[in-house]
């Protein structure tokens, strides 16, 4: 570990993680063995309970994973739950009560709003904005600008839960609005508004979404079949059911 950040002696940094300069590590937070964390990030950033109540504030438990590559400036709040194998690009924000799986990524200037689930293996492109009470399950692909919202008539009314199902794939400049479902291998085309719950293996298209087609009938420019992308998918990128020939 190369100590040239702020680091609260109240954290637990684990073996071989690199440290870069101005990193703030607060209170209660543990970070797993070989992590990098890039210049000037953040990790446990306090909530508003720290600033109403200083200095008496108690840190909720932020954990990183092991293996994990948190890029610069990004900034993790406290009570936040990472599995091993995460990386963020840069600028990213994840906000308290979030509980992230194994193997994700989120790409730069992307945004979690907090009390959210995301599962294993979730790649969220740059310039995603999220919203509160999300639950992403394993797998799912979130393309850039795409925005997910929670309430049907703000500022009133209630929060909405969001939740995207396995496989499913949300592509760039796609809106999805409060409460719905996306049904696992599902596609919801660029530049979609999702008003409506979408059943399992369904294209998405247009403003509003109007759903098109089976995923099984798209076929790339040669006319072979491409969805489900899992069963289609032949390069190695690492998923478990994919047998690796070592060299």
């Amino acid at each position: 570990m190369k100590n040239r950040g702020s680091i609260s002696p109240l954290a637990k940094i684990g073996k071989n993680v690199n440290i870069s300069e101005g990193v703030v590590i607060y209170d209660n937070v543990e970070i797993g063995d070989n992590t990098f964390i890039g210049p000037y990030c953040i990790i446990g950033e306090p909530t508003i309970n720290y600033y109403k109540n200083f200095p008496d504030h108690k840190f909720e438990s932020t954990v990183i994973g092991c293996n994990s590559i948190i890029r610069s400036f990004s900034t993790i709040y406290e009570g936040v739950k990472i599995g091993d194998n995460f990386q963020s690009g840069h600028h990213v924000v994840i906000r308290e009560q979030n509980v992230i799986g194994t193997n994700t990524s989120f790409g730069s200037f992307s945004e979690l709003p907090g009390n959210s689930s995301i599962g294993n293996f979730v790649r969220i492109h740059s310039k995603v904005m999220l919203s509160e009470n999300n639950i992403i399950e394993d797998y799912v692909w979130i393309f850039p600008f795409v925005v997910l919202t929670n309430v049907k008539h703000p500022p009133i009314g209630d929060f909405k839960q969001t939740r995207i199902k396995k496989y499913a794939q949300i592509y760039a400049n796609a809106t999805i609005l409060p409460g719905v479902t996306i049904g696992e291998n599902a596609i919801i085309a660029a530049g979609t508004l999702v008003t409506k719950d979408v059943p399992d293996e369904r294209l998405i298209i247009g403003y509003p979404g109007v759903d098109k087609k089976s995923v099984r009938e798209i076929k790339d420019e040669n006319g072979q079949n491409v969805y489900p992308w899992r069963e289609h998918l032949k390069e190695y990128r690492g998923y478990p059911w994919q047998n690796k020939k070592e060299d």
